[in-house]
C-alpha cells in the first residue's frame, strides 16, 4: 500500500505538472501539488522501512494531499465560473474550462496513503517465506477486535485491522469511480469522442460503481464481482494510458517534441489515475470482513 501511494503520488504531481503548465501556473496555488509530490512519495518510501514513519509521516503527507486535492476542486469551479457565461453555459464551459474532477482523483493518494498507514504491518517471516518460496508458517488465529479507542486516528486504525473497513473502502472505490468516470466524459467529449474505445471508461464506470456499491452491502459480491470489476477498470486505464500515449506521438514533432505535446496534447498520466479506482476496488475486496 505504501508503494502504490508512491506511484500513486508520481502520478498525480506528474499530471498536475503538465496540466499547470499549460495554465502558465498563473496562480502560485497551482504548484501545490508539484510541490507535495517528493515529501509524499519520500514518506511512502520510508513507510517500506520504517513502522514510526508508517504511522507517523506518512498519514501527515497523505492528509495534505487529500487537503490540497478539495482545494484544487474549489479553484477549478471558481476557473469554469470566470469563464464567459460561467456556469449558465455549464457543459460547455466544465468541457473547455479547468479539468473539474481532476484535484478530487488526487486526493487517491491522500485516501490509499491514509489507508496505508492505518493497515496493520505485514509480518516479516511470512514475507520472507512467501519471497523464498517456502511454505509459509501457519498464521496465529485473528485475536478478536478489542472496544474501540477514544482517540480517532486509533478507532480507525482498530476497525482496519480488524476486518471493518472493507465496507467503507468499497463505497469509496464508488465515489472515485464516478468521479473518474465524469472526467474521462468530459475530457472525451472535448474531442467529440472520434474514436469508440474512448467511450470504454464510461461504460466501465457504471458496473464499477454497482459492484462497489453491492460490495458494501454483501460479502459475495465483494469476493467475487467486485475483484472482477476492478481489474477491468484497471485495464481499461492501462489501455488508455497507451491511447494516449500513442496520441502524443502523433502530434507534430512526436516524441522529439515531447515537452510541448505532453502539455497540450492528450493527458498523458490521466488514464493511469483510472488505474488507481481499479486498485481500490481490488484492495477493497482483498480486505478481511468482520465476522458475524
Amino acid at each position: 500500500m505504501a508503494l502504490m501511494t508512491a506511484f500513486a503520488a508520481v502520478v498525480s504531481g506528474f499530471e498536475a505538472y503538465t496540466q499547470h503548465l499549460r495554465g502558465a501556473y498563473s496562480h502560485w496555488l497551482m504548484w501545490t501539488p508539484v510541490w507535495l509530490t517528493p515529501p509524499t512519495v519520500a514518506a511512502a518510501v520510508a513507510a517500506l522501512v520504517s513502522e514510526r514513519a508508517a504511522r507517523l509521516v506518512l498519514p501527515v503527507t497523505a492528509l495534505a494531499s487529500l487537503a490540497d486535492g478539495i482545494v484544487g476542486f474549489v479553484f477549478h469551479i471558481r476557473g469554469i465560473q470566470r469563464l464567459p457565461g460561467g456556469l449558465r453555459l455549464g457543459r460547455y464551459n466544465i468541457v473547455m474550462g479547468p479539468p473539474v474532477f481532476a484535484p478530487l482523483l488526487m486526493c487517491t493518494v491522500g485516501v490509499v496513503g491514509a489507508l496505508a498507514s492505518l493497515l496493520r504491518r505485514e509480518r516479516l517471516d511470512v514475507l520472507s517465506d512467501v519471497l523464498t518460496g517456502e511454505r509459509p508458517r501457519r498464521l496465529p488465529r485473528p485475536e478478536p477486535a478489542p472496544p474501540d479507542p477514544a482517540w480517532l486516528p486509533d478507532r480507525l486504525a482498530a476497525r482496519v485491522s480488524h476486518g471493518r473497513f472493507q465496507q467503507g473502502l468499497a463505497l469509496t472505490s464508488a465515489v472515485f469511480a464516478v468521479l473518474a468516470g465524469g472526467e474521462a466524459y468530459f475530457e472525451h467529449l472535448r474531442g467529440s469522442f472520434n474514436q469508440w474505445v474512448m467511450w470504454t471508461p464510461v461504460w466501465v464506470t457504471p458496473p464499477m460503481v454497482a459492484a462497489a456499491v453491492g460490495a458494501a452491502r454483501s460479502q459475495r459480491v465483494a469476493r467475487h464481482v467486485l475483484p472482477f470489476a476492478a481489474v477491468v477498470t484497471f485495464v481499461d486505464g492501462l489501455l488508455g494510458f497507451g491511447l494516449h500515449l500513442r496520441g502524443i506521438k502523433r502530434m507534430p514533432g512526436g516524441f522529439g517534441n515531447l515537452q510541448f505535446n505532453i502539455t497540450m496534447g492528450p493527458p498523458l498520466f490521466a488514464p493511469l489515475l483510472f488505474c488507481s479506482v481499479g486498485l481500490l476496488g481490488f484492495v477493497a475486496a482483498l480486505l478481511r470482513r468482520r465476522e458475524a
